[in-house]
């Protein structure tokens, strides 16, 4: 003879495992989605961040260049790809030039914009500075990059303009 109580107590504690796997599931499905969902805020926090950093170095690079004529700052902050393709007397010739236009009016425009690989990875940017001389103008474009860590300069160059009559 069966016991009718025993019989509803073993099919209640065979459901118990299944319930318990299912609230398991529930939970590592939840963790899953907030470890996504905490590393994607993690990576555009990330990005903004470098948006900032850039565009601080590329300020910092004008003020070290232009304002104080800082060489050595520039030869620091020059990369490797470019410092084997031009020589350090190129660096050294663009102070030169900048120091003789003298010292430019603080208010400049800096225009340009920090790009990314696969939208998060390896930034680097384009920027651009219109200076004013007591004179003339000249808009000083720098490129940099942030390949490993640290931003350097890839490119720069200046060119000189006359200012509206």
């Amino acid at each position: 003879m069966i016991n009718s109580s025993s019989f509803k107590q073993n099919r209640s504690t065979s459901r118990l495992p299944q319930s318990g796997q299912r609230g398991q599931a529930l939970v590592f499905i939840i963790i899953v989605v907030a470890v996504i969902g905490g590393g994607l805020l993690f990576l555009i926090s990330m990005r903004k961040d470098a948006k900032a950093e850039g565009e601080r170095f590329v300020r910092q690079l004008i003020e070290r260049c232009v304002f104080q004529h800082d060489v050595k700052f520039l030869h620091s902050n020059v990369a490797s790809d470019r410092r084997l393709a031009v020589p350090p007397a190129m660096d050294d010739q663009f102070i030169y030039y900048l120091a003789q236009l003298g010292v430019p009016d603080r208010n400049y425009t800096l225009t340009g914009q920090l790009e990314f690989d696969h939208y998060f990875g390896s930034p680097h940017g384009s920027y651009q500075a219109i200076l004013t001389y007591p004179n003339q103008h000249a808009t000083v474009s720098v490129t940099i990059a942030r390949p490993s860590g640290i931003w350097l300069v890839t490119d720069f160059g200046v060119t000189y303009e006359r200012p509206p009559g």
